[in-house]
């Protein structure tokens, strides 16, 4: 199967109730994999997989913001689950960050059973002094493997995604719209 084909298919598996890209096909050349540092290489739209598969039981601990000078970055604090505690892990689990400056959004899905222990009022609210984010949608989780959240941009036109490690985290840098309106 490839790559195009796998990605759709997932998007349809997690219960998204609507397309990854509205009448587009993904095309191999907008599947990019996550870095394991910041390289400064921004996409205009496309979908992003990083992580670990064999990473099965996660928490996700927290989602936040942070405006930056000509970005603003989002972390996803991601740690590992054992017997109900949580645990470090070395890498985070699989996941694919979906971007369409077209559709305004950024859908962020992470596979490896996630748990969430964060508080959403808190994560909305945090969100709320966005520049460049209009929306949080925390979806509910709608099956057992995967959990998927978007973000409605209100100027969001570039992104680079990658992950850290000690603790693991998902970062998303988002670029705003230069232009004036």
């Amino acid at each position: 199967m490839n790559k195009q084909i796998q990605l759709l298919a997932v998007a349809v598996s997690f219960g998204v109730v609507y397309p990854l890209f509205s009448g587009a096909t993904l095309r191999p050349d907008k599947i990019h994999t996550a870095d394991a540092r910041k390289t400064d290489v921004y996409i205009t739209d496309g979908v992003f997989t990083g992580g670990d598969r064999a990473v099965d039981d996660v928490i996700v601990k927290d989602i936040r913001r942070s405006p930056n000078p000509g970005y603003e970055r989002i972390v996803i604090d991601i740690t590992g689950n054992r017997a109900g505690d949580s645990t470090a892990i070395k890498r985070a689990p699989y996941y694919q960050v979906a971007f369409s400056p077209e559709e305004k959004r950024i859908m962020f899905t992470i596979w490896g059973k996630p748990k969430l222990a964060f508080d959403a009022g808190r994560v909305v609210a945090a969100f709320k002094k966005s520049r460049i984010v209009s929306a949080v949608e925390l979806f509910p989780k709608l099956e057992d493997g995967s959990w998927t959240f978007v973000l409605g941009l209100k100027n969001g036109r570039q992104l680079e995604v990658f992950e850290l490690t000690d603790p693991a985290r998902i970062i998303a840098d988002i670029r705003p719209d230069r232009r004036k309106h």
